[in-house]
């Protein structure tokens, strides 16, 4: 026996093009990519990096060529910035060290805080290179005065350390080094970098190794980045081992 549906029969729509999307007006530019700009290639991009091919000497010489000019905004002013902007964030500084926050809007009492030089000023952060905020970060000054102009290293014999893991003490050849908080290791390698290539100041092997490792471990993060770029903003340079930290890789002996 033939049993008839009782549903309806579909019929399919007749097939009406879509009509062009409009431009978009009035949109905002795309952002600045992480690590991408005049100097830098974004991640990518699909253009070959500015840097591709060279190590070494060459890769220094380009790196120096395209990052060493920049403008001196003093020292004074350099501690302005970093207190009440640069490193100051909701009202409170943070040591890189320590940890210890303290709430400020204005330069505060060289005893409570102050400027870590990541490269001493005695070993030849001088003139500009006293002012570059590439390598200079806000710390407790008990802790700054523990660093004094000691190479970086592992510690393994600890005369003094902080709760965040900072530590004073002996290396393995009994060498007397400063190892920052895990967090910061990082920071410190990619800082030492940038002064050397752009001041022509050699690092010592053994801590040059310690850095090496340090940068690879302690990787570039979102803050990195983005300290990388205001600080770009007041000396007009980037540093480049932030936006590609693989950059330390290729170069032997900095």
């Amino acid at each position: 026996m033939l049993v008839r549906s009782n549903a309806a029969t579909v019929r399919p729509l007749p097939f009406v093009p879509a009509a062009p999307a409009e431009p978009r007006r009035g949109a905002s530019p795309a952002p600045r990519p992480q690590g991408g700009g005049d100097v830098f290639e974004a991640p990518g991009s699909g253009k070959p990096p500015r840097f591709e091919g060279l190590k070494d000497k060459a890769l220094i010489q380009a790196l120096h060529d395209a990052v060493a000019k920049h403008k001196d905004i003093g020292y004074s002013q350099a501690r302005k910035v970093i207190f009440t902007a640069l490193d100051n964030h909701e009202g409170k500084v943070k040591c890189v060290y320590t940890g210890r926050e303290l709430r400020t809007n204005k330069i505060p009492n060289s005893s409570d805080m102050n400027v870590e030089h990541t490269w001493p000023q005695s070993k030849g952060a001088k003139g500009a290179a006293k002012s570059d905020l590439h390598h200079l970060f806000p710390t407790d000054s008990k802790a700054n005065s523990q660093r004094s102009s000691y190479p970086f290293g592992e510690v393994q014999k600890v005369k003094w350390s902080s709760p965040s893991g900072a530590k004073l003490g002996t290396d393995a050849e009994g060498r007397t080094v400063f190892e920052p908080p895990a967090e910061h290791k990082g920071n410190v390698a990619r800082a030492l970098f940038y002064f050397s290539t752009v001041y022509g100041k050699q690092i010592p092997a053994a801590e040059e190794a310690v850095l090496k490792k340090w940068n690879v471990q302690d990787q570039v993060d979102a803050a990195e980045l983005t300290r990388n770029g205001a600080i770009e903003k007041y000396q007009g340079n980037r540093n480049p081992f932030v936006d590609d930290a693989s950059l330390a890789q290729r170069i032997a002996d900095f």
